[in-house]
């Protein structure tokens, strides 16, 4: 990334909602097991929904115009990326189902137009963003994997496994914080290529 007149950098903000089991869903066609994961699976959705967010996809990477939010008029940030991880979980005897989703939020994301009009910044802010998405979502999978893990998930308590679940988010936000301490928000090009390779192979291996 280029400097401007202050050097122009980014700022990530996750705001994942507390993890929770859904309320009991109605009766469903199908299997029980099959009911509670369409339930879940639901329930997951629809604060995507509410959130006015879309999931994290590797065919679907993110573009300018998803920054949607007013940027401020002060600030030596040039855009802000905002994404939430969205969980929950729910138990049908000692059938165990967990989701988890990264969730990209437009209205609370922004970028300066100082940004947007310069060719080279919008290039490398926006690949910088991409990879804090991108981040995110290592740690959903590892989320995934730490819970299918649990031993007797369905003898532990609501406020136990929501324990689980923010001990997970807590590191992801710092590895989030030293991905952009080590690059300086994208500044400096080298460690941002490192940093990008690095979560790419991540995301490959998981």
């Amino acid at each position: 990334m280029l400097l401007l007149v202050a050097a122009l950098g980014c700022t990530s903000h996750a705001a994942p909602p507390p993890a929770r089991a859904p309320a009991p869903s109605p009766a469903r066609r199908g299997s029980p097991a099959a009911a509670a994961s369409s339930a879940l699976d639901d329930v997951v959705q629809s604060d995507l929904v509410a959130d006015q967010a879309f999931p994290w996809s590797a065919g679907r990477p993110l573009a300018w115009r998803d920054f949607q939010g007013s940027p401020p008029s002060e600030g030596s940030e040039g855009a802000k990326i905002s994404y939430t991880l969205y969980s929950g979980w729910k138990c049908r005897g000692e059938v165990f189902e967990f989701r988890v989703i990264v969730g990209f939020r437009p209205r609370q994301s922004w970028v300066k137009a100082m940004v947007l009009n310069d060719s080279t910044q919008r290039r490398t802010i926006l690949g910088h963003e991409q990879t804090h998405f991108d981040l995110a979502e290592v740690h959903a999978r590892r989320m995934r994997r730490a819970f299918g893990d649990l031993v007797r998930p369905c003898a532990r308590t609501d406020a136990d496994l929501s324990a689980v679940a923010q001990r997970l988010a807590l590191e992801e936000k710092a590895e989030q914080r030293r991905y952009d301490t080590e690059t300086n928000h994208g500044l400096l090009a080298d460690h941002q290529a490192a940093w990008s390779r690095d979560v790419t192979r991540r995301l490959g291996g998981s």
